[in-house]
């Protein structure tokens, strides 16, 4: 029997990729062009090409090596602005996301060498498959170890309207799955034109069709949604703060009084100009605890004696256990004096918010820039004015797609993201975060309002349009300023999209698909 070596190391395709680490290194280049901040997202179609050459011409094990490779290239550049936090978390950060890129390519190789290309049936099932195993790896990714969906491939293309429509299906996995369905089609056809016989003739590349009509469908699926989208029934007037502090200012005594005028000014600019219903200031926007300081609360009061209710993002605390808990939370505070509703984060950021098994490794506490962990929330809140209902997604919340599943099927009809990336300023953190969001809203057809402390403020409506936008800000200490929208509010009973309804069910098939592959494989080398 033949080893898997033996059936690459003969392959006529070898001398046409000079070095595997040449085309790992290209993919993983290509890969960070297409998203924030180059954002060239037509490059994301060829991306994976030179790294599926040398999955298909090199054994698994070589295969392994260059996925990792360019799964390092990758998101040492995409995640270079977490260098402001911690240079260590960074890079330990990049080199776990680069291990599922490097189980990608391990898995494509061994189903390329077990399958072959010659037959009819086996190049659609391999065009069809190789999107899967990516899927399977990106969902493992998004769900692990309290998960990272940072920067899934899918997102690369949030500014190509009609095809993300598809993700009120398949969430941001369809788009992924159709971006890598491309890429697989292009990289079966150059292998196989490379491995084709002197004299051999050229043949209809049906992988190819399978591709060409995957995408074809996808836009014209795109295109339909675009034109039967409901229209809403009522608004909501939102002013968005972006109260532009610099993250290391923020918590510092000397600019409480500052950080509280630029509110309070910015705020009543606001009412007096555009009559908003609601305020929105952005995550921890006040340096202390709002339910105790007089301070905060006098600017609260002074805000909503105009009539406005202000959503504002503080730290809170329950000390009526044993220990004091900590929640990074959302206060809604309208006239009339009455207690606000709340609503305590429930995605806690590893090793930012929280240390896992702290009791028992105290020393782990360097790697956070808090004091104290925070306890996660425990459930989705719906805020209420009157008939309109809405929910709040703290910080990196509107990066998982199962939070935001949850507040719709609550009943929210708009999604709020209160958010500082300002510890990663100056960065293109800021634009990487807004285009997750972006798929939020297509999902499960809500609009959205991005509040941030230094930018990007902005509101997505329910087609995945940046419909009003606020940069980041610039300058040592600039101005505070707000963005201001009628938000469109779908009705109550509307229809809930396939997504919303039932989640992640195609990832969780590839995921499904791509674990079977992965015990085939282990079992095979076992055995044999």
């Amino acid at each position: 029997m033949r080893t898997h070596h033996n059936l690459y190391v003969h392959t006529p395709i070898r001398p046409y990729v000079h070095t595997y680490g040449f085309a790992a290194m290209l993919s993983g280049l290509l890969l960070f062009a297409a998203f924030p901040p180059l954002e060239w997202s037509l490059l994301a179609w060829v991306a994976l090409v030179p790294l599926l050459l040398v999955s298909a011409s090199s054994a698994p094990r070589v295969a392994f090596r260059c996925g990792f490779l360019a799964g390092v290239v990758f998101w040492l550049l995409s995640l270079v602005w977490l260098t402001r936090v911690s240079w260590v978390g960074w890079f330990f950060l990049c080199l776990y996301c680069a291990l599922f890129m490097a189980c990608f390519t391990l898995t494509v190789s061994w189903w390329i060498a077990r399958k072959g290309l010659r037959s009819r049936l086996g190049n659609p099932l391999m065009v069809l498959s190789i999107p899967a195993v990516w899927v399977g790896w990106e969902y493992l990714r998004a769900m692990l170890f309290s998960g990272f969906p940072w920067n899934l491939l899918g997102v690369s293309q949030y500014a190509n309207l009609r095809l993300i429509q598809t993700a009120e299906v398949g969430g941001v996995y369809l788009v992924s799955y159709l971006v890598v369905l491309v890429n697989a089609a292009l990289a079966l056809i150059l292998i196989q034109y490379i491995r084709r016989q002197p004299g051999e003739p050229l043949r209809m590349h049906s992988e190819l069709l399978v591709a060409l009509l995957g995408i074809a469908l996808a836009q014209l699926y795109g295109t339909m949604a675009l034109r039967r989208l409901p229209a809403a029934t009522d608004t909501l007037k939102v002013a968005a703060v972006q109260v532009n502090i610099p993250q290391l200012e923020k918590w510092s005594e000397v600019w409480t009084a500052a950080i509280n005028n630029r509110l309070r000014r910015t705020s009543l600019h606001a009412i007096e100009h555009c009559a908003p219903d609601l305020i929105v200031w952005p995550e921890t926007v006040v340096p202390d605890f709002v339910r105790t300081s007089p301070v905060s609360q006098r600017v609260v009061a002074d805000v909503i004696r105009h009539g406005t209710s202000v959503l504002m993002g503080s730290m809170d605390f329950d000390d009526s256990g044993r220990a004091i808990k900590y929640f990074n939370s959302a206060f809604l505070y309208q006239p009339g004096g009455s207690a606000p509703q709340t609503y305590a984060k429930r995605h806690l950021v590893l090793f930012g918010e929280y240390i896992p098994l702290e009791q028992w490794i105290p020393f782990l506490r360097v790697l956070t820039p808090t004091e104290e962990s925070f306890t996660p929330g425990r459930e989705a809140t719906v805020f209420r004015l009157g008939r309109r209902a809405f929910s709040v997604l703290i910080c990196f919340e509107d990066t998982v797609a199962g939070l935001a599943r949850d507040c719709v099927r609550a009943g929210a009809r708009a999604l709020i993201n209160q958010t500082n990336d300002a510890w990663f300023d100056p960065s293109w953190a800021s634009r990487q975060h807004m285009a997750q969001c972006v798929f939020r809203c297509v999902e499960n057809r809500v609009s959205a309002v991005r509040a941030t402390n230094t930018g990007i403020t902005c509101f997505i409506d329910r087609q995945g349009r940046i419909v009003s936008f606020l940069g980041r800000a610039e300058g040592p200490l600039p101005d505070p300023d707000y963005l201001m929208h009628a938000v469109a509010l779908p009705p109550a009973d509307m229809p809930l999209t396939f997504y919303t309804r039932h989640g992640d069910v195609l990832a969780l098939g590839c995921a499904a698909f791509t674990l079977t592959l992965l015990m085939a494989m282990v079992w095979l080398r076992r055995n044999h």
